[in-house]
């Protein structure tokens, strides 16, 4: 649904949602795409520097469109009661809306409620508890780690605390910090890769940060696991700090595989 949204942005794809919905209005699916491609065009405008960097006139226009697929979430979340997407849109979109805590709070009970282990859902969730929008690194770190004790051995969600870790190392410097790689690394081995991790949707993105932690440390046998566990996929999921990600992706790919 994500790639369905991001590619309808545009003014063309979104005249072709407004008509999938006009069609169907008894459906949640196009109200849940639309929203998120009032997402998508929502963040283009307004970048994704820190908000010092934002150009003033950036604002209003920003916090229409989330106003906007916030209603589309809503009604959608309406229509689809044991649907999680919807209501994982309104997570995201808690975000930018700064919506208070008991606002928040609010929306995570709604999605948790369909789907107590939402992978998109936690990271979104995960996002607004990080200091540098809602929370504190306490309670991101504290939400990753109960996150990911509830989930089974193999679940992405295992995966949560090394996401809040690397979370806080970019708060940190505005960069990666290799020698604050986490501990619990070995946990990761433990609980996701040896267990066998489930298969889903974006388990390239999880394989992706997984092979970036290992490349920046030089485990290069160890990132090659993951590049090999991606076969024909790719993802710059970890490599996006980097001013060039594809190039950086395809590099350290290519020194993990000479090097296993």
């Amino acid at each position: 649904m994500q790639y369905l949204s991001d590619r309808a942005a545009g003014s063309a794809g979104l005249r072709a949602l407004q008509d999938w919905a006009e069609a169907e209005p008894g459906s949640a699916d196009p109200l849940t795409v639309l929203s998120r491609a009032d997402i998508a065009r929502a963040w283009f405008i307004r970048g994704h520097a820190r908000a010092k960097y934002v150009r003033n006139d950036a604002w209003p226009r920003f916090f229409e469109l989330l106003g906007q697929a916030d209603e589309l979430a809503a009604r959608a979340a309406d229509l689809a009661p044991a649907d999680p997407t919807p209501r994982a849109t309104a997570v995201h979109l808690a975000r930018g809306l700064q919506v208070p805590r008991w606002e928040f709070d609010a929306r995570w009970q709604a999605l948790t409620a369909c789907d107590p282990l939402h992978r998109t859902g936690h990271h979104h969730a995960l996002q607004y508890l990080c200091a540098k929008w809602s929370g504190s690194h306490r309670e991101m770190t504290e939400f990753a780690r109960e996150a990911a004790d509830r989930a089974p051995a193999g679940h992405t969600l295992t995966l949560l605390p090394f996401l809040a870790d690397r979370e806080k190392w970019v708060a940190d410097d505005d960069g990666f910090d290799s020698n604050g790689l986490p501990a619990h690394l070995a946990d990761i081995q433990e609980r996701w890769i040896d267990a066998g991790p489930q298969p889903h949707s974006r388990i390239a993105e999880d394989h992706s940060l997984l092979a970036f932690s290992m490349s920046l440390i030089q485990r290069r046998s160890d990132a090659a696991i993951h590049f090999r566990a991606m076969g024909r996929h790719a993802s710059t999921a970890g490599w996006n700090y980097s001013l060039t990600p594809r190039q950086a992706f395809l590099r350290a790919r290519s020194a993990a595989l000479r090097s296993h």
